[in-house]
């Protein structure tokens, strides 16, 4: 009997402490990230169920702080329903205890949300009316902002499209961008690590696929590729089969009305925000230029981390300065204190940016600041096929032209860079994001490389890298390649920037051209623009390929739609020339 009292006891403290432990994790995750202490106590959660203008309900969770409001307000729009759970305790938690009502809301087919899900179509009239609706409830105090990264952050400027009430002061929008044309393809070069392993996992309504990340890994390698939605996902797929479909592309994600209403936004918008970005995200080409024509500019932020879409960094460098990931409480909190509280503005307007290979940060009033451009000629071609054989140097030098065989069954493999998802679901496997050593590629016979001289004193390069070709094909159409590493004095390279074009979208954008196999023409490989302190005694190296797969899908050195292509050739890729233009800063 002694034995079961004490036992009972046990079990009672046991549940005691386990109770306190998950009443105070809120504290201890805030101590652990050196946040500002509490201001308020989780009080009630209300569940509602807000009809839009078509009738359909969209479900929303409601948590308000404890005591009498009504409170400032923050609302979250999320199509992950595996999420809510988290994103309600953690994120809405949170934000609670600070003294803000979150709303947290599941976007129309997704949760348990009615609808029929598509990704894109409906945010801006299901955000106009949840905005409105949000307006007109008694528990806030007209002081709303929107918060979220990814997709949370596209229906923020969904709501933005329409024209935002009054109400609504500010918006914190993470890794994500108003215009896609640039990170669904770039020149014409589908992004697989990004929207194929998006679909993978987003496939349907509340999809919750056991072996998702095999059925990615199975998607990228199979042909045609406009079968995998029903032959490998098990279901037709739409809106995925306009993804992979260029020209579909234009019309569904890019030049459909509100698509289009949602590109005028950076221009047409009225309040100031707090803008989150990763050098290594996938939509920060396209976030950099709503940066930089952003109406509100003046009095809006720009945080800009060494990060992936996940808010993590690199695995060839150990970044210690850099924590926060993509919700930035740091910066967040007094952001909203400042725009829904009305108190100072700790952090000033402008673009704080972490530089590579300094690992630190600077503030910036105008990103980059002066720049000199500085071209380096591509020579020793023939020498090329072997690591350090070929040359990068101020003075261009004559030389014979040099020939690779690129098989899209055989491609480049993919290791680092930006515009890569999978590699943070579970079970897909994806490449390694952001900064990699790049070991074992310049021995491949389809890589060409090209390296400085080491360098006497350090060098900045702050904006876009752009690299120019010329080059000719046996194919009517393929891809080439380039991406710029640091070469360090032990010998160890790192990857700074890369990126790929077609034949076919050369240009950029998605003005098709034709192209005469054998015909010498002169392609412009431009990168996305970074920040980087190449260090004293280390060399610039150039690779030039035809692949990087699966970041982008390998080109089957065939004419035409690239996702209805059921087999492949083998293309002779001939190099005559080219230089490497670098923007270095007098910072």
């Amino acid at each position: 009997m002694k034995f079961l009292k004490l036992a009972g006891l046990v079990a009672l403290l046991l549940a005691v402490c386990a109770c306190g432990a998950y009443l105070g994790r809120h504290e201890f995750t805030r101590m652990n990230e050196e946040l500002p202490s509490f201001t308020a106590a989780a009080g009630e959660t209300q569940e509602e169920r807000i009809a839009m203008q078509d009738g359909v309900k969209l479900f929303a969770t409601v948590m308000l702080p404890k005591g009498e409001g009504p409170f400032p307000a923050v609302l979250v729009r999320n199509p992950y329903a595996r999420f809510s759970t988290v994103m309600r305790d953690t994120l809405c938690g949170r934000f609670v205890r600070y003294g803000y009502a979150c709303v947290l809301q599941d976007v129309r087919g997704q949760g348990e949300s009615e609808g029929e899900w598509s990704p894109m179509v409906n945010e801006v009239r299901d955000g106009r009316d949840t905005i409105n609706w949000l307006v007109g409830q008694t528990f806030q105090d007209g002081n709303i902002a929107m918060v979220g990264p990814s997709y949370l952050a596209s229906v923020q400027y969904a709501v933005a499209a329409s024209g935002l009430p009054k109400e609504v002061k500010t918006l914190v929008p993470a890794v994500y961008t108003t215009d896609l044309s640039d990170v669904l393809y770039s020149n014409g070069m589908f992004r697989h690590e990004t929207f194929t392993a998006w679909a993978s996992m987003m496939r349907g309504t509340n999809s919750d696929v056991d072996d998702a990340g095999g059925d990615y890994q199975k998607a990228i390698r199979y042909l045609p590729h406009n079968k995998v939605d029903t032959e490998v996902f098990g279901l037709p797929m739409p809106w995925y089969q306009d993804m992979i479909d260029i020209e579909r592309a234009q019309k569904s994600f890019f030049n459909n009305p509100d698509s289009l209403l949602i590109a005028e936004v950076p221009e047409r918008i009225e309040v100031p925000i707090l803008m989150v970005s990763g050098w290594y995200d996938v939509f920060f080409g396209g976030q950099m230029a709503d940066w930089k024509k952003l109406a509100t500019r003046s009095n809006s932020r720009f945080v800009l981390g060494p990060w992936t879409h996940s808010g993590g960094s690199g695995e060839a460098f150990e970044i210690e300065n850099a924590e926060g990931g993509l919700f930035q409480w740091k910066e967040m909190l007094p952001w909203l204190e400042h725009h829904l509280k009305g108190k100072p503005l700790e952090n000033p307007a402008g673009l704080y940016a972490f530089t590579m290979g300094e690992n630190d940060w600077h503030y910036y009033e105008e990103w980059p600041g002066p720049v000199a451009k500085q071209t380096f000629s591509l020579n020793k071609l023939f020498d090329s096929s072997g690591c350090d054989g070929g040359e990068l140097a101020l003075e261009q030098v004559l030389s014979e032209p040099v020939s690779y065989q690129y098989d899209p069954l055989d491609p480049v493999p993919t290791k680092g860079g930006a515009g890569m998802l999978a590699f943070i679901l579970p079970g897909f496997e994806g490449a390694s994001p952001a900064n990699v050593l790049q070991d074992g590629l310049c021995v491949r016979q389809d890589v060409l490389t090209f390296v400085t001289s080491p360098f006497e004193s350090s060098m900045l390069i702050a904006g876009q890298i752009s690299v120019n070709l010329e080059i000719s094909s046996s194919a009517p159409d393929t891809a080439f390649t380039a991406k710029l590493i640091e070469v360090f004095p032990d010998g160890s390279a790192v990857n700074i920037r890369d990126n790929i074009t077609s034949l076919a979208y050369r240009d950029g954008g998605f003005n098709l051209r034709e192209y005469k196999p054998g015909e010498s023409i002169t392609l412009k490989i431009d990168m996305w623009p970074i920040e980087w302190r190449v260090s004293e005694g280390s060399r610039v190296r150039l690779d030039i390929s035809s692949s990087d797969f699966p970041k982008f899908h390998a080109h089957r050195n065939r004419a035409g739609p690239w996702a209805e292509q059921d087999g492949v050739d083998v293309a002779t890729q001939t190099l005559f020339g080219g230089t490497l233009e670098l923007p270095v800063s007098t910072r």
